[in-house]
């Protein structure tokens, strides 16, 4: 179970507010909660500016330079005050780039976990949550996406991806909501 990117940076006013994520933190909450030491929760980290930046991503900051951490700091990089209580240090994983297999203690820790299964809920659903979902697929790895528990700052995107995005890779990823989901798991 991964809980992707629900940090202050995204869930609080600013540059990358996605509002909608307000509307999921009781979902995540349940599922971070109903799995335990099993949640891992990846933490996106901006650049501390455009300069230190690889590649492209020195213009993405140039762009965006309003979130880079010389500008915004360190501290809303956190997770949601919400989450922190379920966000141990030992299953926090920081990542440079969208994906969350980029970050290599996240992708040995993932290998040696040897999961039948990972379940995906967080922000944004058509950036990094489909970053890290196509990146599992590709690995081989079992995805299930939970709907009502992801969500975007461009509801139309967000949309597309539950709509036809996700669905073509039918045989690969799965979609649930959290009850049918928890519920599941205390049938198991």
């Amino acid at each position: 179970m991964v809980c992707i990117d629900m940090q202050r940076l995204f869930l609080e006013p600013g540059d990358w507010f996605a509002e909608t994520g307000l509307s999921i933190l009781p979902q995540c909450e349940r599922l971070a909660q109903a799995g335990g030491k099993r949640c891992l929760f990846t933490r996106f980290i901006t650049a501390r500016n455009a300069a230190t930046a690889q590649g492209t991503w020195q213009r993405y900051y140039r762009h965006w330079a309003s979130v880079t951490r010389d500008h915004v700091g360190d501290a809303v990089m956190a997770v949601h005050p919400s989450l922190q209580a379920f966000a141990r240090p030992e299953q926090c994983f920081d990542k440079l780039t969208h994906d969350a297999f980029d970050s290599e203690t996240f992708a040995k820790h993932i290998r040696a976990a040897e999961p039948d299964a990972l379940v995906l809920f967080g922000i944004e659903t058509d950036v990094c949550v489909l970053a890290t979902a196509l990146s599992a697929v590709d690995l081989g790895y079992r995805v299930i996406v939970v709907t009502d528990a992801c969500a975007s700052s461009a509801p139309e995107s967000h949309a597309a991806c539950l709509t036809h995005i996700y669905p073509r890779f039918d045989q690969q990823i799965e979609l649930i909501d959290t009850a049918t989901l928890l519920q599941a798991w205390s049938a198991a």
